[in-house]
């Protein structure tokens, strides 16, 4: 017997979302009845769901959704990402008079708690968001709505752990913990294309430098152009909050009918090859035959101080300056290099500055010596690495001032639902919030956009810090 063995769910959707969804539970041992908008979409999903489950499962289908919820302890939308649709549908399970329900929205982006208005009784109604594909990601994010009932978050929770996945508690609030923390993953990427950089250097050195398996234009033309601008009008809607504006080349895209990798081209296009291809062109391998005498000079900021020393250090040797500080652009001492050092595992990654029209030559010799595998990036305040780094810190950082998600819930978050090998938070302890403040400070005096202004709790950590 499975672990949610007299379990009855009811879902409704049967889109990709919603098939997996019913698959997952019916393997835990529920009884699972499935539905959609008329007999014949019906059909056809649940063929289609039968078709994809390996090993086999056991479903049926419902004439109607009052037909499905009759007997149901717990409902699962995953309808259109539209509100009227959904609101049409609670009417539907609201008019079959279960009382007992528990009424489930694998939402993405729209307000629990607003759902739980609309449905008539708020205290049953909880977000149970997935992550695609349902049947292989372990992550589910609970939202909780201001008026759910707490021990129907408690059996949400139960019912995840039955289903053999993690869940992470949320409250209500847009985008809730993985979508929103990185939304600057995604806006910063997009802005360094506006600024220059091109799709496959700014993926690469994400991949080769944090060890994401895809870099965020590339994963941004996978899930849709689209999709993405949708939800960031709803964040900025939503938050009224000039940091989630979208990104106007985004939208230029979209216009154009350039919505990624469904569309034949995107970020990237397709047909003239593999993001993959793109980004290895990019990519530099060490040359085992560099002369090893250089000398690096770590700065997290560009004082005079820094300048000094650097320029003293010139004088006889080879010297390399590691910083992302957009400061080096104005104040580099000839014949100096300029590089961004990261080590993932036991990997040395270089972000190296090349910059024709800064005057600032590659010192490509430099990351050879030091055994780092590098690319190619422009004289640009945070670089690509520490920019979107410190942006999504700060993003995470927020949620939990604002009481969103605990801490440890976000990171858990962000490795289970985005695959990434160590959530924000645990970044900030290994870098110290020291050196993140002085990124995003550097950012916001380097382009004077509020975007990158640094949350409270940053602030004070980077206090703490100092004074311990």
């Amino acid at each position: 017997m499975g672990e949610l063995s007299g379990l009855r769910v009811a879902v409704a959707g049967l889109g990709p979302m919603g098939r997996g969804i019913a698959r997952v539970f019916a393997e835990a041992g529920a009884q699972v009845s499935v539905v959609d908008v008329d007999a014949a979409a019906t059909a056809r999903g649940y063929e289609t769901l039968l078709a994809e489950a390996d090993p086999p499962v056991t479903v049926s289908t419902a004439a109607s959704v009052t037909e499905a919820v009759r007997d149901a302890d717990l409902f699962v939308e995953a309808v259109v990402e539209r509100f009227d649709a959904k609101l049409a549908l609670l009417a539907e399970v609201r008019a079959a008079g279960n009382e007992t329900l528990v009424v489930a929205s694998n939402t993405s982006s729209l307000s629990i708690g607003e759902l739980g208005v609309a449905f008539g009784d708020p205290a049953r109604v909880v977000g149970l968001h997935f992550f695609n594909p349902p049947t292989k990601m372990r992550l589910v994010e609970i939202i909780r709505g201001a008026r759910t009932d707490p021990e129907v978050v408690e059996r949400a929770r139960a019912w995840v752990a039955g289903l053999g996945k993690t869940a992470v508690l949320c409250a209500d609030s847009p985008n809730f913990i993985v979508n929103r923390v990185c939304r600057p993953l995604y806006y910063e990427s997009q802005l360094l294309v506006t600024q220059g950089m091109t799709p496959e250097v700014v993926d690469a050195a994400v991949k080769g430098a944090l060890g994401h398996r895809m870099g965020p234009l590339e994963l941004l033309d996978f899930t849709g152009l689209h999709t993405h601008l949708g939800s960031s009008e709803t964040a900025l809607r939503e938050f009224g909050d000039p940091r989630y504006r979208p990104i106007p080349l985004t939208r230029q895209l979209v216009r154009a009918g350039t919505t990624g990798r469904a569309a034949g081209r995107g970020y990237y296009d397709y047909a003239a090859g593999k993001p993959r291809q793109a980004q290895a062109a990019v990519t530099r391998s060490p040359e085992s035959a560099a002369d090893g005498q250089v000398h690096v000079y770590r700065a997290v900021d560009c004082t005079p101080a820094d300048v000094a020393a650097v320029r003293e250090l010139a004088a006889d040797r080879r010297v390399v300056v590691d910083s992302s500080a957009g400061g080096w652009v104005e104040h580099l001492p000839p014949g100096v290099g300029w590089l961004r050092l990261h080590r993932h595992g036991e990997q040395t990654f270089a972000e190296v500055v090349a910059d024709e029209v800064a005057g600032i030559a590659p010192a490509f010799d430099a990351a050879d010596a030091l055994g780092a595998t590098s690319v190619p990036v422009l004289a640009l305040p945070g670089l690509v690495v520490d920019r979107l780094a410190h942006t999504m810190v700060n993003e995470a950082l927020t949620l939990v001032e604002e009481g969103t998600a605990a801490a440890a819930d976000v990171d858990l978050a962000l490795r289970l639902g985005m695959n990434h090998p160590v959530g924000p938070l645990e970044y900030l302890r290994d870098t110290g919030p020291v050196e993140v403040l002085a990124g995003l400070r550097a950012l916001l005096t380097g382009f004077g956009d509020p975007r990158y202004r640094p949350a409270q709790l940053l602030v004070r950590q980077a206090a703490g810090s100092r004074r311990g």
